[in-house]
């Protein structure tokens, strides 16, 4: 019998990481038993339903040969955005007078709305690499250096984004193998570890650099699963929009002062911001409808690339980021958003090119 080989295998989709990460998590957690099974539940369902989601693609029968994509317009679309992002970046670190890299406290003083364009970077460009066939070492030594810029403005999250966004696009591109993109993965975590360490140093702050962050979130899950189990209704995800507007302060800092935590903004992990909001009955419908749309959508960026593929891959980041985070920024559900009418708008262009 042939022995398995990592590149004769299956590729590797957002629902298995997501999974596995869930697990990871309850592993180095220290949670009730009751939030633990409700964790894993949800990740569960989640799984099922990204599955759901790509056999409705099948079933809908969108044919991508009579659809033309213009890479070249999705390609200048996305240095458009690079350029945006640039300047939010460049703006934001002369608006700070500083470089929260190397003083995270300064991270406060960072113009939040300098600071929500300069994503726009990390979309524009994970939408060039989707649209292009620019050389994968290429894009990897392009990447590197660009994360190294985005890593000024101290945000662990958004190098994150951009490493594991431009990994899945050119692992679903075919332009890496299964074992490659192993070894990615483990880059980018070497790479996360010591974001994370420096963090820690230049907080001065003693602590495991990884276990130690995943303990705080998932003990506030618990927190918020056994005490706080749909008492928000709704107010966390409403802040998470219009605090951006100034009408509210931001969902993760709503948290920790309801936890009695005015330092600090805090994580709830992305079923705690569901179970806080709207009860522990509430992950079904938002985890059934979050795994159809991106299973959904996995399948359509895999077909037409370009915008799509590059969209998808953020989403993939910021999915598995949200593990920890949740979905709680006003941009990250704006590209949801963007997702949901991309794919929408196949949909109706194959019915009216019926």
């Amino acid at each position: 019998m042939p022995l398995l080989h990592w590149d004769n295998m299956r590729k590797i989709e957002l629902h298995h990481v997501f999974v596995i990460l869930s697990c990871i998590y309850l592993i180095f957690s220290d949670i009730s038993i009751n939030s633990a099974v409700i964790f894993l539940f949800s990740a569960i369902f989640f799984y099922i339903s990204f599955i759901a989601g790509k056999r409705l693609y099948y079933l809908i029968c969108i044919d991508k040969e009579n659809l033309k994509i213009n890479l070249k317009k999705h390609y200048n679309f996305g240095i458009f955005l690079m350029i945006v992002g640039l300047i939010a970046v460049i703006s934001d670190l002369i608006w700070v007078k500083d470089v929260p890299l190397f003083n995270p406290l300064s991270r406060k003083f960072l113009n939040v709305y300098f600071t929500t364009l300069s994503h726009l970077f990390l979309v524009g460009w994970a939408i060039v690499v989707a649209s292009s066939d620019i050389d994968k070492k290429k894009v990897l030594f392009y990447t590197i250096i660009f994360s190294i810029l985005i890593m000024l403005l101290g945000y662990r999250t958004n190098v994150l984004v951009l490493l594991i966004s431009v990994g899945a696009i050119l692992y679903y591109k075919n332009k890496i193998s299964n074992r490659e993109i192993l070894k990615y993965g483990i880059l980018v975590f070497v790479i996360l570890l010591g974001l994370s360490i420096l963090r820690l140093y230049a907080l001065r702050v003693e602590g495991n650099p990884i276990t130690s962050r995943i303990t705080l979130t998932m003990s506030v899950y618990d927190i918020i699963f056994n005490n706080f189990n749909g008492v928000f209704n709704g107010y966390i995800h409403y802040a998470a929009i219009f605090s951006y507007f100034g009408l509210c302060n931001g969902a993760r800092t709503v948290i920790a002062k309801t936890l009695g935590i005015y330092s600090v903004s805090i994580t709830p992990t992305i079923v705690g911001a569901i179970v806080g909001d709207y009860g522990t009955l509430a992950i079904i419908p938002y985890f059934g409808m979050l795994g159809i749309f991106l299973g959904f959508f996995y399948k359509l960026a895999k077909d037409f690339r370009g915008v799509y593929l590059g969209i998808y891959g953020i989403l993939f980041a910021y999915t598995l980021i949200g593990i920890e985070s949740g979905i709680l920024d006003l941009d990250v559900i704006l590209y949801y958003f963007f997702g949901l009418i991309l794919c929408i708008y196949v949909i109706l262009l194959r019915k009216l090119k019926r």
